[in-house]
């Protein structure tokens, strides 16, 4: 039996939706459909828009921001932890670069093992504090479907085709989406902080702002039927119907 026929990863279906939103962006005659992608997502977009749009598939910008910043990277976390505390409402906290040495250490400890390096050494941190360092440390592990950056937004997806959306993943992106808008806008072209948007894409099914049923409709108006984006996208239809 052909694999195309069964393949049911979220990431093959994404894979094919970043080549078709390229599609759109790089041909005239498709920036209708692109327009008509953002609009469903809650961007208000018009028919006329720059031509420096940026795509990211599977977007670990908090991660990625870390390694480019290293190994100068106090300022930096010191933002991003105030930013999850406020996020968090916690209050009783130590900033990254006031934590004992050996957990802020680059070289000895990643800020993704800052509680277990804590508990391995004896070292105590405040309830508030375990709050803080154990969502730094999900931001890092995160990755975002989708991100589409415009000239004064940023939409962050979430795509599923056959799980069903968690609600505390959907809150995570959420609050990624405003760390990139408020510490990292610069990194991602902007001049001020811009709008954020957060949006799902799924199968009709569970209620999404996109659906995989709209973009197969979509594919099949920007490609021959036998192209591969087509052909993979209609598929999902057909599983979602079994």
């Amino acid at each position: 039996m052909d694999y195309d026929l069964y393949n049911r990863e979220e990431r093959y279906y994404c894979a094919h939706l970043f080549r078709l939103l390229h599609e759109w962006i790089s041909h005239t005659g498709h920036h209708e459909k692109f327009v008509r992608f953002l609009n469903k997502s809650g961007a208000s977009i018009g028919q006329e828009y720059p031509s420096s749009i940026r795509i990211y598939f599977e977007v670990a910008l908090i991660r990625d921001a870390y390694f480019a910043r290293k190994p100068n990277v106090n300022d930096w976390l010191d933002k991003l932890t105030k930013q999850i505390a406020k996020q968090e409402k916690k209050s009783s906290f130590r900033l990254y670069s006031e934590l004992p040495e050996v957990l802020r250490d680059p070289k000895r400890t990643h800020p993704t093992r800052i509680l277990w390096r804590a508990r391995k050494e004896d070292i105590y941190l405040s309830e508030d504090e375990s709050v803080v360092y154990r969502k730094l440390q999900e931001m890092f592990n995160a990755k975002p479907d989708l991100a589409v950056i415009t000239h004064r937004q940023i939409i962050v997806y979430e795509a599923k085709f056959t799980q069903k959306f968690d609600p505390d993943q959907l809150e995570r992106t959420c609050k990624i989406a405003e760390v990139w808008s408020m510490l990292l806008y610069c990194d991602l072209g902007f001049q001020k902080p811009p709008e954020v948007i957060t949006a799902k894409i799924g199968l009709r099914k569970s209620r999404p702002e996109i659906s995989w049923e709209q973009l197969s409709l979509m594919a099949q108006e920007t490609y021959e039927i036998n192209d591969r984006t087509c052909v993979a996208l209609q598929n999902a239809v057909k599983l979602a119907d079994c």
